[in-house]
């Protein structure tokens, strides 16, 4: 896996903090930090990997890869967050389905443990539906994320194409269509001072022209 990307992991480290804070640790060095932020994030790809292979599997192929809550519980087990079930037979001959991980993992996320992460990442704040929404409520005071326009936090701008002024194309658009157009004509040979093509070879080195001579015959170094 290729290193994640500076905004992505540090977007993921204050969710990291919470759930260590809410477990009980109050401080951390960096390192120790960046490398288990590095682990959660390895996790959550191989989630979406397995979520993603298993969708294609068991929802015809390439034809529809909407994952559905079976992918995910699948992926759940693979990964092991879910306890490992009793085997088909084991399942068929009791008539019962092995809901035992899943049960575990439903009381875990309606838990005391999973409640006092949320509470701890909300800061107390009831109305905030999750921590990015709880901290621009921090950083706003009459709720107006108007400020955030425009960037991750917020929502995108609404204006049309930016036009670049001072330059020969007035939109990147303009300037991607004729970089096509220049790479689908084919250059022309520019001509000599008698109006003929010049030879597109460049010349070569008088060590490296042999003219109608052999490499075998003898060389004059005189």
């Amino acid at each position: 896996m290729t290193p994640p990307p500076f905004l992505f992991h540090t977007l993921l480290r204050p969710a990291v903090l919470q759930i260590l804070r809410a477990a009980g640790y109050h401080g951390a060095k960096t390192a120790v930090l960046d490398t288990v932020t590095d682990l959660a994030a390895r996790y959550f790809y191989h989630l979406c990997e397995l979520t993603a292979m298993y969708a294609g599997h068991n929802n015809g192929g390439e034809e529809d890869l909407t994952p559905t809550i079976v992918d995910v519980r699948m992926a759940l087990q693979r990964s092991g967050a879910l306890l490992p079930e009793r085997h088909e037979d084991s399942q068929a001959f009791r008539s019962v389905e092995d809901m035992r991980g899943l049960e575990e993992f439903l009381t875990w996320v309606t838990g005391p443990v999973n409640r006092e992460i949320k509470r701890v990442a909300l800061d107390s704040n009831d109305e905030a539906h999750d921590y990015l929404d709880a901290l621009k409520k921090k950083h706003s005071k009459n709720d107006d994320d108007t400020k955030f326009l425009g960037t991750l936090l917020g929502k995108p701008n609404e204006h049309g194409d930016v036009l670049v002024e001072g330059g020969l194309f007035p939109t990147i658009e303009n300037w991607e269509e004729r970089l096509r157009e220049a790479a689908e004509r084919t250059p022309e040979l520019p001509n000599d001072m008698n109006g003929e093509k010049e030879d597109s070879r460049p010349p070569s080195s008088g060590l490296s022209s042999l003219g109608d001579r052999s490499i075998a015959d003898e060389m004059d170094l005189s």
